[in-house]
């Protein structure tokens, strides 16, 4: 059922309630009296046991539903290709099955001031020797139902919620489809629409081409070579969209006609590929329709099910700013690899070596820096380096000429196309330096931090003379 026809039934249920409190005013009375001499308590008016129904139906404001069970499942039974679910039919069936009356009214003529002269829905149930059809009236004043049995004379008053519960469409109880849940890793997002194709990929080697490997995502160009390395936090905020995708307001599930909902010929394909928890590599594919005011229609790759999701879904996957999502950290090193470092500072020139120390049985493996004949703390070097490698720009530039140069790092690796990666600071206004990574790569950094790594680099680095 549309949603828009849910909105219809919830304001007729609203117009059946108010003339449930104008009947309750009018037929109490009689209702008492009837009651007084013919009232049975938790009157069984059920089909049988739960495990022994065959058939469901039931008719709620034209949306009919037939279902039959087969070895034990519930399928529609006007298409067994429907999708089902079984936790959402289970609450109908023991509606059905534990169905009772808490009044019993006897001997009825006039059906219409219980609303049963022309019911709002009818639920059948049935069992292999047994078949009950519910005709279902207006509320009574204790917000139950009015329920004719089999055409009896009889009215029942539900004392369960076999009427609330049945009050559903098929839409309700389709087994909704997902993306995959088993979603360890993302390792590619692959985008094709009138906005533009491309791809992202998690590089397993980015370190060689790239100086580091602490961004491993990578805009590909034509021939699917890297092009660009992006932030990997920027990049997982974009396949998020595909991947957190939620698709629970299903439009369609026959896939009767792809063109009514534009997926006949999608305006947009995203394929998402990742790792699963058991680490094989796997894919999905999302296909994007038309677009019904905020919303787009979408459907898993294949299937025949059509979703509405929020527009904002498709318009981030089609126009990512790329430029946007270019690393910011210009330090960020592999400092496993790290062999050895140059630090101009001030006018001199120190030269810090790394070794590594050999394991034994009762520690592990240590860092080691020297600078000339001289140890090192390795601790505050560590902490040196980690807050260069967490230096962050507030923007990349254009502009690759600063006011003098003020002080160069040069760090060397066991990096084969990257073996030296040079950071020059230059001046350039009241706020920010100039950094310069290779001369390829331009940022302006906060002075503040760029000040505050010049800063440390001489007291952690440098045995400073005492005065």
């Amino acid at each position: 059922m549309k949603r828009g026809a849910r909105l219809a039934v919830l304001l007729a249920a609203l117009a059946v309630l108010v003339g449930a409190w104008y009947l309750a005013e009018t037929f109490s009375d009689r209702e008492q009296a009837v009651t007084a001499e013919a009232a049975h308590a938790h009157t069984d008016i059920s089909v049988g046991p739960e495990e022994e129904l065959t058939a469901l139906a039931w008719d709620y404001f034209g949306d009919a539903v037939s279902l039959k069970r087969k070895d034990g499942t519930w399928i529609n039974a006007n298409d067994a290709d429907c999708p089902i679910d079984q936790t959402a039919v289970a609450p109908l069936a023991a509606a059905a099955a534990n169905a009772t009356a808490e009044t019993v009214i006897t001997d009825v003529t006039d059906f219409d001031q219980y609303g049963l002269a022309d019911p709002a829905f009818t639920i059948v149930a049935a069992t292999a020797d047994k078949v009950n059809t519910y005709d279902v009236g207006n509320p009574s004043p204790n917000g139950a139902y009015y329920i004719r049995l089999n055409g009896e004379d009889t009215v029942y008053v539900e004392g369960t919620m076999l009427a609330q519960t049945f009050q559903t469409g098929i839409d309700d109880i389709l087994a909704l489809e997902s993306t995959p849940q088993d979603v360890a890793a993302v390792t590619e997002l692959a985008v094709k629409s009138g906005a533009g194709d491309y791809t992202l990929r998690d590089l397993d080697d980015a370190a060689d081409v790239w100086y580091t490997d602490a961004d491993p995502w990578f805009l590909l160009d034509a021939d699917e070579q890297p092009l660009m390395p992006l932030d990997t936090e920027k990049v997982a905020a974009l396949y998020d969209l595909a991947t957190d995708i939620q698709l629970a307001q299903c439009e369609s599930w026959d896939g009767s006609d792809m063109a009514e909902y534009g997926l006949d010929e999608p305006q947009g394909t995203v394929r998402v590929g990742y790792r699963t928890d058991s680490g094989e590599r796997e894919s999905f594919t999302l296909e994007f329709g038309a677009y019904d005011g905020a919303d787009v229609y979408v459907r898993l790759g294949g299937s025949k099910m059509v979703y509405r999701v929020a527009g904002t879904v498709l318009d981030g996957l089609m126009y990512p700013d790329f430029a946007a999502m270019r690393p910011l950290t210009p330090c960020p090193l592999d400092w496993d690899k790290l062999e050895s470092m140059t630090l101009q500072l001030d006018g001199e020139e120190y030269e810090v070596i790394r070794s590594v120390s050999e394991p034994t049985a009762d520690e592990e493996a240590e860092d080691i820096f020297t600078l000339g004949s001289r140890s090192l703390d390795a601790t505050l070097v560590s902490a040196w380096l980690r807050q260069a490698a967490e230096l962050t720009a507030d923007s990349r530039t254009d502009v690759t000429d600063g006011r003098g140069e003020l002080f160069t790092l040069t760090f060397r690796q066991d990096n084969g196309p990257w073996p030296e990666v040079t950071v020059r600071f230059l001046a350039y206004d009241s706020v920010h330096y100039l950094c310069a990574v290779n001369d390829q790569e331009y940022y302006l950094v906060s002075r503040t931090g760029a000040d505050q790594l010049h800063d440390r680099a001489l007291e952690y680095l440098i045995e400073l003379p005492e005065e």
